[in-house]
C-alpha cells in the first residue's frame, strides 16, 4: 500500500446511507479500497455499491442496525467473507434526531442517541478489529462533531456521546497500538446535509448558526469530510493515532 492511497485494502463504512457516509465511501473507493456497506436502508446502500464498483472496485453491502451488536457481528462476518477481511473501519453512523433542553430530554432519546453514537462505534470495532490484529494492521476513523467539543444548546444528550466517542478513540489507539491498529477521529463542523432540514426554524438551530462563527465563510460539504477519513485511514498517517482531526472551516479557531 503506498502513502496517500488505500490500494489492496478494504474499508468498512458504517452509515453509508446517508449524505457523508456515501462520500466517505466513494472517496475510500476512489483511493484503491474495496469497500463494505453498512446501514439500514437498503436501497440506498445497492446505489452506492453501484458507484463504487463503477470505479473498478468491489463493494459488499449489508444491512444492519449498529446499534444491535448480534446484526453488528454479521455485518463484519459478511464483509470479512465478501471483501476478504477488513483493513480499515470508518464508524461514521450517528447524528442526533431531536433537540431539546437537558431538563426535557427523556431517557429513551438519551439512550438512543448514545447507543448510535458511542454504543455502535464500540460493536463495530470490537467485531472487526480481531481481524485486523490477526494481519497484524488496521485502521479505525470514528467520526465525531463539533457538538462533542464545544457545548451547544439543545444538544446535551449528543455533545456527551460523541465527547464520550473522542476518549474512546484515544482508548483505542492506547491498547491496539501495541498491536499495529491505529485509531483517530474526524470531528465535522456545520456539514450540509439532508438531516438539518428537520430542524429549521427551530430556537435550538437558530442558536448553533450564531453560535458558530465560520472563518471560511461557509458550512462545509460531505466532501470536505471525506477527504480527512481517507487520509487518516491510509499510510499517509502512518505515525498518527489518538487524534482528533477537526474539519469545521475554522469555527474552533
Amino acid at each position: 500500500m503506498s502513502a496517500g492511497t488505500l490500494a489492496g485494502c478494504s474499508a468498512l463504512v458504517t452509515g453509508a446511507s446517508g449524505d457523508i457516509g456515501r462520500e466517505i465511501a466513494v472517496a475510500l473507493a476512489e483511493a484503491g479500497a474495496d469497500v463494505g456497506l453498512v446501514a439500514r436502508r437498503e436501497t440506498a446502500l445497492r446505489e452506492t455499491a453501484e458507484t463504487v464498483r463503477g470505479l473498478g472496485r468491489r463493494a459488499a453491502v449489508a444491512v444492519a442496525d449498529v446499534t444491535d451488536e448480534d446484526q453488528v457481528l454479521a455485518a463484519v462476518e459478511l464483509v470479512e467473507k465478501e471483501l476478504d477481511g477488513i483493513d480499515v473501519v470508518v464508524n461514521n453512523a450517528g447524528g442526533a434526531r431531536f433537540l431539546a433542553p437537558l431538563l426535557e430530554t427523556e431517557r429513551r432519546g438519551w439512550d438512543k442517541t448514545v447507543a448510535l453514537n458511542l454504543t455502535a462505534p464500540y460493536l463495530v470495532a470490537k467485531a472487526a478489529v480481531p481481524g485486523m490484529i490477526r494481519r497484524g494492521r488496521g485502521s479505525v476513523v470514528n467520526i465525531g462533531s463539533l457538538v462533542g467539543l464545544r457545548a451547544q444548546e439543545g444538544m446535551a444528550f449528543y455533545s456527551a456521546a460523541k465527547s464520550g466517542l473522542l476518549m474512546l478513540t484515544r482508548s483505542m489507539a492506547k491498547e491496539w497500538g501495541p498491536r499495529g491498529i491505529r485509531a483517530n477521529a474526524v470531528v465535522p463542523g456545520l456539514i450540509e446535509t439532508e438531516g438539518w432540514a428537520a430542524y429549521e426554524g427551530q430556537d435550538a438551530m437558530a442558536a448553533l448558526k450564531t453560535d458558530h462563527v465560520i472563518p471560511l465563510g461557509r458550512w462545509g460539504r460531505a466532501r470536505d469530510v471525506a477527504g480527512p477519513v481517507v487520509f487518516l485511514a491510509s499510510e499517509a498517517a502512518a505515525y498518527v493515532t489518538g487524534a482528533a482531526l477537526t474539519v469545521d472551516g475554522g469555527a474552533t479557531a
